[in-house]
């Protein structure tokens, strides 16, 4: 008896010690610090999870973590998003230390290209990045527009509508149509605009500048290649939850000066009397429609303050074998001008996953985008007289007219021929009117199934099926009211058009890479491929009138009904291999052939061929070229290559034949059919050719980095619409091969990384210069007009071209002593050069005047670190050309009767004859207007523009706890700061055509923003 109780005494105390055990266990702990393996800098919000388990933590601000485990036998799981995550035994150990590796996309180390990667130090071709810490600095809703002033060789121009996409050129104007680069997003290509996708999901953006970076896309190249890589989830990490808000304000921070009422009607009548002619009545005031009771500012009646906001929620994770990324974006950017827009809405889904089985991964991107913009409206049909864009409107309108007027049908005020008589638009209630929309949904899928084939130490072989489709459904409505405004604008019959445009592109891509280290010192890369893609444009457009009140603007409601509709296909096929050779670190090789062909081109002029090379000298690995020790790295590097451009229309090689033509015989109709499209059944591809030297170099353990570039580019065989005369019977310019252009220039990039106790900073600066020549342009080389502009063999494409001025005429007798210019000429007219010395002022004194190619191009960063608290400026400009301002111009012409600039204000009088500016006189008999270099006329462009300033502030790890979150930041942030500048208009760096790069016809000015923000990770 007494023994069986000593086994139940012994049992239990064992099963005691047992539990006993198991709860020691439970309370066994971890702690440590997570830092940067290349920069030893401590990582905050760093995952440490125990593997196979949801129990976990994060590091703090100073990368300490502690942990509870239940057994000194657990393994920890490190992840981070941007790192490699590790797995780490636990091997009874209390304190772990852990250094993350920077992942391949986003460290500094490594490069995306085309279709893979490449560590830094070999890569033998121009390529720029853009981090995605760099991105999240700039509030934007393009991404192109974050490019701006980051990337040497890039230019970005842009106007301040909401929603409007930049113009970007990559080295210059490369040719005469669509100069826009091609833009690739993981790894598929999307066109020349990616308007339709969200910032705020990009991890990097890669550059490729030169043919032997962007020669493995072929025939889409010839612009530049920008290579977007996208947020995935990582393995190994619980379900992640991030948040960012911002919301701010906008202003159009410049105040053009114009005349308020009594000077603008005391210039108005000067000009009047000096012409001989009778004052407006609503001008004079002995007239009874003398206007005293009105003093419209018109930029205070027509611009707003406009709002902005984005929210974007992200879901992130993975398993052992997966990945997956889900995010949910909106953007509201109301405008600044009164009415019915500008303004740009955007909703946005994306959704991203990967997974790995054996020797098998597959992956997946779906991204939905819906828009609603309100774009400025500008109906030629209704706003006849050859308008400007609207904010010159609102500029020149005169201040003694009214800005509403119920009287009128709509109530909108307008000018009368028996008071104002001039021709102005009543912009802000013109924009209450008219109503412009257009709804974008945009489906962008695309997959790929990978199969690592072979997967050795020294060797591997993977083979990786690429599909894409992408669709755009685009609803352009645009609606306009009966109205009355005045003499000139009216409509008597309300109308609308109604279209729908779809778009599609379907891409499949197979590739087959080999990689093979022979000898521990040949590194082979070879990579073969094939590409089809297939895209259709089916445009349709429904028109309808004479609506009844009140209004239901649907195309059936009203009369007069009529469609249209078009339809295109094209296709393209390629073929493409690349091979890349290292040896021993030191020597580099890439070569790439890529053969195209498109269906925009004739059979027999179909297929182009686009090799390129390039070569790589590292030496700061040589043994026997002793570097100084402050030297890290330096690398020499060469490129030459060709690239390709079949960036036209479809069918642009066969003639078209209208059938319905009617004909008159004697009397009797009869049906006939016309060619009314001429063209060249020859036309082949644009073929660029690019030279490229760089040299890179790291001092003091990459505490600096610098890079400087040579290159030329020649652009041959472009396709150019060319006018031809109307006798020919045709209604088009036909496309041919005509022209030649080259472009050459410098890029200079450095970056200084400072780390002095708790302050870090960074400052990077680039700067680029370009040089453009005019070789060709084809027939008999025949000069090519633009707006105050000519183009020829040279010269630059776009140089400014007029008359001299040469002073103001004080006297008779000086203009008794020069040459002829006009019968009405007389003393306080422009005097302008005779050049050719015929004694006579005519087109033969014409000359080139300047450059509207900005030469120069420049961008400064600076980002710091104290504590909690981060900082940002960012700068960029532009430098060494002249803007032909179009709204300058108007409001300074000395014939017309619209508002004026208060520079008008010092134009000559017989008692003010010290000025540059000429006389007012209705008629200007002496065309004192015409092109010319008179002041003001040619303004520098050169300019600095604040883009951004930031400052941010991530709450400390105690308050982080308390909130139960996983890290937060706070920011506010101010763009498009101020410009310095001695531009009189509102952008120096605005959008324009190939052929007049310094006219700007009017754009929309870059209103000022100011946003609070926050970031909050669950």
């Amino acid at each position: 008896m007494k023994s069986h109780l000593h086994i139940k005494i012994v049992s239990m105390l064992a099963v005691f010690i047992v539990f006993f055990s198991v709860d020691t266990l439970a309370q066994h702990e971890v702690s440590g610090m997570v830092i940067d393996a290349s920069t030893s800098e401590p990582l905050p919000a760093v995952n440490i999870l125990v593997k196979g388990t949801t129990r976990g933590t994060t590091s703090d601000t100073n990368g300490q973590y502690e942990l509870p485990v239940e057994s000194s036998t657990d393994t920890l799981v490190f992840s981070y998003v941007g790192y490699e995550s590790q797995e780490v035994p636990i091997q009874g150990r209390s304190e772990i230390n852990v250094s993350l590796q920077a992942k391949a996309f986003v460290g500094e180390d490594l490069v995306v290209v085309g279709y893979g990667t490449q560590q830094r130090e070999d890569v033998t071709g121009s390529i720029s990045q853009v981090s995605s810490e760099e991105i999240e600095k700039y509030s934007t809703t393009d991404p192109s527009g974050v490019l701006r002033g980051r990337v040497p060789g890039l230019q970005v121009k842009s106007d301040g509508e909401p929603g409007a996409a930049p113009n970007i050129q990559i080295r210059g104007v490369g040719t005469f149509g669509n100069s826009q680069p091609l833009y690739v997003i993981d790894g598929v290509p999307v066109g020349t605009s990616i308007r339709d996708f969200n910032p705020n999901n990009i991890a990097s953006i890669e550059v490729l500048k030169d043919a032997s970076a962007a020669a493995i896309y072929g025939s889409r190249a010839a612009n530049g290649v920008v290579l977007i890589t996208t947020e995935t989830g990582t393995k190994d990490t619980p379900l992640q939850v991030n948040y960012s808000g911002t919301f701010g304000v906008s202003e159009i921070w410049q105040d053009i000066p114009v005349t308020e009422r009594e000077n603008y009607q005391m210039l108005s009548n000067e000009g009047q009397i000096n012409a001989g002619e009778t004052l407006n009545p609503g001008n004079d005031p002995n007239h009874p429609n003398f206007v005293d009771d009105v003093n419209t500012d018109w930029q205070e009646e027509g611009l707003k303050t406009g709002q902005r906001m984005n929210h974007t929620l992200k879901f992130s994770g993975g398993g052992d074998y997966t990945t997956y990324n889900v995010s949910l974006d909106y953007v509201d950017d109301r405008g600044t001008l009164v009415g019915h827009g500008p303004d740009y809405k955007r909703y946005s889904a994306r959704l991203n996953t990967t997974m790995e089985k054996g020797i098998f991964e597959f992956g997946q991107n779906f991204y939905y985008t819906h828009t609603d913009e309100k774009a400025l409206n500008y109906n030629t049909n209704v706003l006849t007289g050859g308008r400007p864009p609207m904010i010159v409107d609102l500029n020149i309108a005169v201040p003694t007219l009214k800005v509403y007027d119920e009287s009128n049908i709509g109530g909108c005020a307008g000018t009368k021929s028996d008071v104002h008589n001039v021709i102005v638009l009543n912009v802000p209630c013109t924009n209450q009117l008219l109503e412009g929309v257009t709804n974008v949904d945009r489906s962008f899928a695309s997959g790929y199934a990978q199969a690592n084939i072979l997967d050795q130490d020294d060797q591997a072989l993977t083979y990786k099926l690429n599909v894409s489709y992408d669709r755009t459904n685009v609803r352009n409505f645009n609606w306009v009211p009966e109205f009355e405004m005045g003499f000139f604008f009216n409509n008597t019959s309300a109308r609308l058009n109604d279209g729908q445009d779809i778009y599609t592109t379907a891409v499949v891509e197979n590739t087959l890479t080999y990689e093979k280290v022979f000898a521990d010192r040949h590194d082979v890369t070879a990579l073969i491929g094939q590409t089809y893609q297939k895209g259709s444009s089916v445009l349709r457009n429904g028109y309808s009138e004479a609506y009844g009140q009140p209004y239901f603007p649907v195309l059936d409601n009203g009369s007069n009904k009529t469609a249209s509709g078009e339809e295109y296909e094209n296709a393209l096929a390629s073929y493409f291999s690349r091979l890349n050779y290292n040896y021993d670190d030191r020597y580099l090789l890439t070569a790439t052939i890529r053969r195209d062909g498109s269906s925009r081109f004739a059979p027999e002029n179909r297929y182009g061929n686009f090799p390129s090379a390039s070569v790589g000298w590292n030496l700061h690995n040589e043994e026997f070229i002793p570097l100084p020790d402050f030297i890290s790295e330096l690398k020499l590097r060469a490129s030459y290559g060709k690239l390709g451009n079949q960036n036209i229309d479809d069918y642009l090689y066969s003639s078209t034949v209208n059938p319905g033509v009617v004909y008159n015989f004697d009397g009797s109709k009869v049906i006939g059919s016309i060619q009314t499209q001429i063209t060249d059944s020859g036309i082949k591809w644009e073929t660029k050719t690019t030279k490229n030297i760089g040299v890179d170099a790291s001092f003091l353990d990459r505490t600096i980095d610098f890079s400087a570039e040579y290159y030329e580019s020649v652009t041959s065989d472009i396709l150019v619409g060319v006018p031809i005369p109307l006798s020919v019977g045709a209604n088009n310019d036909p496309t041919v091969n005509a022209g030649e252009l080259q472009n050459t220039g410098l890029e200079f990039s450095a970056t200084y990384r400072k780390s002095r106790g708790d302050f870090t900073f960074e400052i990077t600066a680039n700067l680029s210069t370009l040089r453009n020549e005019v070789l060709a342009l084809g027939g008999n080389d025949e000069p090519i007009s633009g707006v105050g502009t000519r183009t020829e063999v040279g010269g630059e494409v776009g140089r400014h071209y007029g008359y001299v001025a040469d002073g103001i005429f004080q006297s008779q007798d000086e203009i008794d002593d020069h040459a002829f210019q006009n019968a009405g000429t007389a003393p306080g007219d422009l005097r302008f050069k005779d050049l050719n010395d015929d004694g006579i002022i005519n087109d033969e004194d014409r000359t080139y005047l300047g450059s509207g190619l900005p030469s120069i191009n420049y961008g400064l960063n600076f980002a710091g670190e104290y504590k909690n608290f981060d900082f940002t400026i960012f700068a960029s400009g532009m430098g060494d050309y002249l803007i032909h301002s179009r709204m300058y111009r108007t409001l300074m012409a000395t014939s017309d009767y619209m508002n004026y600039h208060t520079d008008m204000l010092d134009r000559w009088t017989p008692e003010n004859t010290n000025t540059d500016v000429p006389r007012r006189i209705v008629g200007d008999p002496n065309n004192n207007n015409r092109n010319s270099d008179r002041a003001g006329w040619l303004q520098d462009g050169t300019h600095l523009r604040i883009n951004t300033l930031q400052l941010g502030y991530t709450l400390p790890e105690n308050l982080i706890d308390y909130l139960s979150i996983r890290n937060a930041r706070i920011y506010v942030n101010a763009q498009n700061v101020y410009t310095f500048t001695a531009y009189k208009g509102y952008n120096p760096d605005f959008t324009s055509g190939v052929f007049e790069p310094g006219y700007n016809n009017g754009s929309y000015p870059v209103p000022r923003t100011l946003t609070v923000g926050v970031d909050i990770g669950f």
